[in-house]
């Protein structure tokens, strides 16, 4: 087969386990070049059986339009055969796929559009033969109408191929689904309960049946070989170190004090906040993702603001992070073009109002913006030198997108996702970005509360929805 491309050595690899494997997981770390080595195992797959075979991509919305770009610079396939259903509703994309009987489509869309019941049953109608789930690991949960879904459609298909650079990120039944949906349970069964009782154990089993029993499933460390054995029958692992010639990520950690008005709202907040984990503990059990929501309040008020009964925002006047956030950009904007991520919509008024006093250029890429809107920002801050700013939310702008024009990035909010922080870093470090010398991360955070906390623990890639109630209890010994 013609290479438009000449692959890396790792994607040569990986086409060629395509031979021997109907079903395949890129399980490649974010940047490395998964959907390029897709493409041309499409391709392959495609030349072996001497046509064109119906194939669907399920990507995150806002990377629709990076595959199509992607199957254009790596195959001759031409752009009349690829469709991008980008139309809001299911009405939209249902008229781009009037006519569309012929095999010869590459249907591209976004998870979420599956959830309509019409356009998932002209997918299963036009039954395709080659479904490629990137970032698999949305569709993890196996409760989820979203998973069983794809789940459906991937049992039509005769090869699926699945990429996620995180299989495996809160515990090991993440794998469950994705595998699920790569072999119809060829590999882990079909049971999501058989899977779970035999790679997990309760620890609270003893408790069954008592007052305030709930169970905590927790792994059976003496079975991660067979489990790592059964998922590279049919994997490949691949590090951005192993195979990429990338300049060093610096990360920085910046710590910026509060106001003594942002010190007084915080106090105010974490008595709230403490009283609620007391309360909980005293029932016999402590509802972690509810404390999570009163964390991030806390993280609000760090950045600026705080919000009312009413969920009106009441901007604190002294706000000596968005401060430190101006001299930053005071010293690096001219020489380097910078990503603030932020995870609260109010940071991205603070922020935009900011660029705007400095006179700085400057596009956001957010979760208010529609797919063409976020393309129209992406290619302007990567391709026009004016641009030097790109305000983000880590979720919108944190998978699939390539960032690499910007040679620094400046954490201003964070939420408690580690996806999203692991997501995030790559956006801007990754294959392309060897056009800089290094990529420098900078997260600011409040010493001596949850958010520099939260960080840490990030950083060493814990599990947040049950470290934040172990972080108030450090604190103030809960």
């Amino acid at each position: 087969m013609k290479y438009k491309l000449e692959p890396y050595k790792w994607q040569h690899k990986a086409i060629g386990m395509s031979d021997k494997h109907p079903n395949l997981a890129l399980l490649a770390e974010m940047g490395t070049g998964k959907t390029g080595a897709t493409v041309n195992i499409v391709r392959k797959r495609m030349s072996n059986n001497q046509r064109f075979m119906r194939t669907l991509i399920l990507a995150p919305q806002v990377t629709l339009f990076n595959w199509r770009d992607e199957f254009l610079i790596h195959s001759y396939i031409k752009q009349e055969n690829i469709i991008v259903l980008s139309k809001q509703g299911s009405a939209g994309k249902l008229k781009q796929l009037d006519g569309v009987l012929t095999p010869e489509k590459i249907i591209i869309v976004n998870y979420e559009a599956l959830l309509s019941d019409k356009l998932f049953n002209w997918l299963k109608l036009w039954r395709p033969e080659i479904l490629v789930c990137d970032e698999a690991h949305m569709v993890k949960n196996p409760k989820a109408k979203r998973s069983k879904k794809v789940a459906t459609l991937a049992d039509q298909a005769t090869h699926k191929y699945i990429l996620t650079g995180t299989p495996i990120l809160n515990n090991v039944t993440d794998i469950f689904m994705q595998y699920r949906v790569l072999d119809g349970g060829d590999t882990f069964g079909d049971s999501f309960y058989v899977f779970q009782s035999k790679y997990m154990y309760d620890a609270n089993q003893a408790w069954k049946g008592k007052p305030n029993y709930y169970p905590d499933w927790q792994p059976r460390t003496e079975k991660y070989d067979e489990l790592q054995n059964k998922i590279y029958t049919k994997a490949i692992r691949v590090l951005k170190q192993d195979c990429l010639d990338l300049p060093p990520l610096i990360k920085k950690k910046l710590k910026v004090e509060m106001s003594k008005k942002q010190a007084t709202y915080y106090k105010e907040m974490e008595r709230d906040f403490i009283t609620y984990v007391r309360e909980q503990q005293k029932e016999g059990m402590v509802v972690a993702q509810l404390a999570v929501t009163k964390a991030l309040r806390l993280q609000q008020i760090v950045t600026g603001f705080v919000m009312d009964e009413d969920g009106k925002v009441i901007e604190i006047a002294d706000n000596p992070r968005l401060n430190a956030v101006k001299e930053l950009l005071e010293a690096l904007q001219s020489n380097h073009k910078i990503i603030l991520w932020c995870s609260f919509r109010h940071n991205y008024k603070q922020l935009g109002d900011l660029c705007k006093e400095m006179k700085i250029d400057h596009v956001f890429l957010t979760g208010e913006m529609n797919l063409e809107e976020k393309r129209v920002a992406m290619d302007r801050f990567n391709t026009d030198d004016s641009c030097r700013v790109i305000i983000a939310n880590r979720r919108a702008g944190g998978i699939g997108v390539n960032l690499v024009a910007a040679s620094y990035s400046i954490v201003y909010s964070r939420n408690f996702n580690l996806a999203d922080e692991l997501q995030s870093e790559a956006r801007n470090h990754r294959g392309g970005s060897q056009i800089h010398d290094r990529i420098v991360k900078i997260d600011l955070c409040a010493p001596n509360t949850i958010d520099e906390k939260v960080l840490e623990a990030l950083q060493n890639k814990q599990d947040i929805s049950d470290k934040i109630v172990e972080l108030a209890k450090e604190e103030r010994n809960v």
